[in-house]
């Protein structure tokens, strides 16, 4: 399996603090299947990205760590101060080389804001990649908003967490709605330690199964994203 979404570079956002509990993440997700991990801290507010820092620290993990890969990217939160940093300077941002960057949206955004972001992410020439559009009160009120996003080329990540009921009964049965009416391509993990928010796919997986069959189950935990860190388009 491959996981786009993981807070797992030490000591550049919430995620572990120590190079321990990064080794701890990475024996967790391999013993669970992981073949390649995507390193995505966040940038927001709270948290600056310095792409070459965090470039510098996926090469250390790759000596430290070699029973998987590894590439680098960023969790973008999306402002109008972000939003004109990825529109000036792409590359920044995305997976590897690729042109895809994964994305969190305000929770309070209003429908027009998000939209014209994703558009302007778009017109720069980047494939927005969602996270957890499944704890966005706005896509719980608009579906639709959802529909209309990845008609516009996006890609929506919800979070094995949210799909196993880590998150809740609302969450979780929000997740399996939009597995049925097919508004989902990738499950990631969206982990920030080893035990608390671990690396883990398995499960989600297996429920995913239950409500897609096991191709589109695999589909979301491999072959897409696996086409994702490839730079590749999603069959």
């Amino acid at each position: 399996m491959v996981d786009t979404h993981c807070h797992v570079l030490p000591g550049i956002d919430d995620g572990p603090k120590s190079w321990e509990v990064t080794l701890k993440m990475c024996e967790r997700a391999v013993s669970d299947g992981m073949t390649h991990i995507v390193a995505t801290p966040h940038f927001n507010h709270r948290y600056p990205y310095d792409r070459h820092a965090c470039e510098r620290r996926v090469d250390e993990l790759r000596d430290k760590f070699r029973s998987c890969e590894f590439s680098v990217g960023c969790e973008l939160k999306i402002s109008e101060q972000n939003l004109e940093e990825a529109v000036r300077d792409p590359a920044r941002f995305t997976f590897g080389s690729t042109r895809y960057v994964l994305v969190e949206l305000n929770e309070f955004d209003l429908p027009a804001f998000a939209s014209n972001a994703l558009a302007q992410i778009i017109s720069a020439g980047l494939v927005p990649i969602i996270a957890h559009p499944e704890r966005y009160p706005i896509v719980h009120r608009h579906i639709e908003l959802l529909e209309e996003w990845i008609g516009y080329g996006c890609i929506s990540a919800i979070t094995a967490p949210s799909l196993t009921g880590v998150g809740g009964q609302r969450i979780k049965k929000f997740c399996e709605m939009l597995l049925k009416r097919k508004l989902v391509h990738i499950i990631s993990t969206d982990a920030h330690d080893p035990t608390r928010r671990p690396p883990i796919l398995s499960s989600a997986r297996r429920i995913a199964e239950k409500i897609v069959g096991k191709k589109d189950a695999a589909a979301m935990v491999w072959d897409n994203p696996l086409a994702v860190i490839r730079g590749a388009a999603l069959n």
